[in-house]
C-alpha cells in the first residue's frame, strides 16, 4: 500500500478522498431516497466534507513524512499574501453578489426582495450556523486542503493553470455526486448548472492559489462564495442564477488572461507554504 501511494500520490489522494467521503454520503443518499429503511442524520454529510482534508494529510504523511503534513497545515494559517490578494479573496464574492443584484434589478425592473421567509430564516441561530459554519467554513476547510492544497500543486508542476484546472474539475465535480443525488428534486438541468458552478469556482481558486500559495485564502474564498450563493438562493431563483452567471463570466475573464499571458509562466513548481 505504501509503495502504491508513493508511486502514485495523486491517484492515491483521489481514491482516498472519494472513499472517505462516499463512506458517509452514499448511505446518507440511499437513506434520503428511501432505499434504506432507516434515517441517517444530516451530520453525516458534514463529516463527509472532511474527506479531502484527511486524504491529503494521509498521502502527504506517506510520501513526505511529518513535513508533508506540516506543509499543508502551515498553509492553512498562511495569511501574509499581500494586501491586494487578501482583499481580492475577501471582496470578490461580495462583488459578485452585488453584480448579481444589479443584473437581476436590470432584467426584472425591480430590486430583489431580501425580506422573504427564506432570508428571515437565515437570520435565526440555526440559519446562520448552517450558512456560515456548515455550508461555508466546514465545506471550505474540509475540501480545500485536498483539492487546492495537495492535488493542484501536483498538477501545476506538470501543467499550466488552465490544463491543471480542467484536469481537477471533473474529479472535484463527481466527488459531490452522492450529495447531489441525495436531493431527489435535482435532475439533469440542475446537474448541468452545478457543473458550471464547480468549473467556475475551480478557475477562481486556481488563480487565488497561484497568486498566494495560501490554503487560508482558498478556504476563505470557498466559504464566502458559498455564503453569497446561499443568500442569493434564499432571496430568489433569478438572483441565484445571476450570481452563477457572474462567477462564470469572471472565470471566463481569468481563462482569457491565462491564454494571453506569456507562455513561459505556464507550469511551475508549486508547493504549500
Amino acid at each position: 500500500m505504501s509503495r502504491f501511494i508513493r508511486g502514485r500520490p495523486l491517484l492515491s489522494f483521489f481514491l482516498l478522498a472519494y472513499g472517505l467521503t462516499w463512506l458517509f454520503t452514499v448511505p446518507w443518499m440511499l437513506s434520503r431516497r428511501g432505499i434504506l429503511s432507516f434515517d441517517i442524520p444530516h451530520a453525516w454529510e458534514v463529516l463527509a466534507a472532511f474527506g479531502p482534508l484527511a486524504a491529503a494529510l494521509i498521502v502527504a504523511r506517506m510520501i513526505d513524512g511529518g513535513e508533508g503534513m506540516r506543509a499543508i497545515l502551515k498553509s492553512l494559517v498562511h495569511w501574509r499574501v499581500g494586501w491586494f490578494w487578501f482583499l481580492f479573496t475577501l471582496l470578490t464574492p461580495l462583488l459578485l453578489l452585488l453584480i448579481a443584484i444589479i443584473i437581476t434589478a436590470t432584467t426584472t425592473g425591480a430590486l430583489p426582495d431580501f425580506q422573504t421567509d427564506s432570508t428571515r430564516a437565515l437570520l435565526t441561530f440555526a440559519g446562520l450556523f448552517d450558512l456560515l459554519i456548515v455550508s461555508g467554513f466546514i465545506q471550505g476547510l474540509g475540501e480545500e486542503p485536498g483539492w487546492r492544497g495537495f492535488a493542484l500543486p501536483q498538477l501545476r508542476q506538470r501543467f499550466g493553470p488552465l490544463a491543471a484546472t480542467l484536469y481537477l474539475f471533473p474529479v472535484w465535480l463527481c466527488w459531490h455526486l452522492p450529495t447531489f443525488l441525495a436531493r431527489p428534486n435535482f435532475g439533469l438541468i440542475e446537474w448541468m448548472g452545478f457543473s458550471l458552478g464547480i468549473l467556475s469556482a475551480a478557475v477562481w481558486l486556481t488563480l487565488i492559489w497561484d497568486a498566494t500559495n495560501s490554503l487560508l485564502m482558498a478556504v476563505l474564498w470557498h466559504e464566502l462564495i458559498n455564503v453569497c450563493r446561499n443568500i442569493a438562493l434564499a432571496v430568489s431563483t433569478p438572483l441565484f442564477l445571476a450570481i452563477g452567471n457572474a462567477v462564470l463570466l469572471g472565470a471566463m475573464a481569468i481563462i482569457i488572461y491565462w491564454l494571453v499571458k506569456k507562455p513561459g509562466a505556464e507550469a511551475r513548481e508549486a508547493v504549500p507554504q
